[in-house]
């Protein structure tokens, strides 16, 4: 059996590259993202969507990182828990500055939990919550949490936030729809309608 063709840039399918929709964005905090192995060639992967968009963006992909490449002293980890701040209240006590460094954790939530329980510099890092203004659009995949999404929306949220600029980073939002519209459908009708439709279907952090 013939293999697929894959775009050696976004690791998606010719047919499902989504290169021509990118749009390069400026942002002006630095983006590390850190990717469970398990899913770096997933078609619905959305993290190289902010990898190719970002100015400021790191992706790396492995089960442990090392804490060398991090300022420790100025990084932060978005992970909602009971220590979790918001975005306001970290800029308006100034600990926030431009040469602060946000980590997102990519996989499912249990893949997610685990890339923080195997790296312990990630636990004593100051963990931030993200504004959600709607609901997850990640209609393709399953999340255990209501307020579970897609590692491209955590990104979009997240920077939006910080430079107070919820248009700038619409693309990014752009570019996950057509991914996700053209997933759906190249899939029969009666398996989108049996496992995804009215179903909770956002499975990054």
């Amino acid at each position: 059996m013939t293999k697929r063709a894959f775009c050696t840039e976004c690791n998606k399918a010719l047919t499902a590259c989504i290169c021509d929709a990118i749009c390069a964005l400026d942002n002006q905090h630095f983006l590390h993202i850190l990717q469970d192995p398990s899913e770096q060639n997933k078609a619905i992967g959305t993290a190289r969507i902010l990898g190719l968009s970002l100015s400021k963006v790191k992706l790396t992909i492995a089960d442990i990182f090392d804490a060398a490449q991090f300022d420790l002293s100025n990084t932060f980890l978005v992970f909602p828990s009971e220590q979790s701040e918001s975005v306001d209240s970290l800029k308006q006590t100034a600990q926030i500055n431009s040469d602060s460094q946000f980590i997102l954790l990519d996989g499912s939530w249990k893949k997610a939990y685990k890339l923080l329980m195997t790296n312990p510099f990630l636990q004593s890092l100051p963990k931030l919550t993200i504004n959600v203004k709607e609901q997850s659009r990640y209609r393709i995949r399953k999340s255990p949490r209501e307020d579970g999404l897609s590692t491209v929306e955590a990104g979009y949220y997240l920077l939006s936030e910080l430079e107070n600029d919820y248009d700038k980073f619409l693309p990014l939002l752009n570019v996950f729809k057509q991914m996700i519209d053209f997933q759906i459908a190249s899939m029969p009708a009666e398996v989108y309608q049996q496992h995804y439709l009215n179903k909770t279907t956002q499975d990054d952090l």
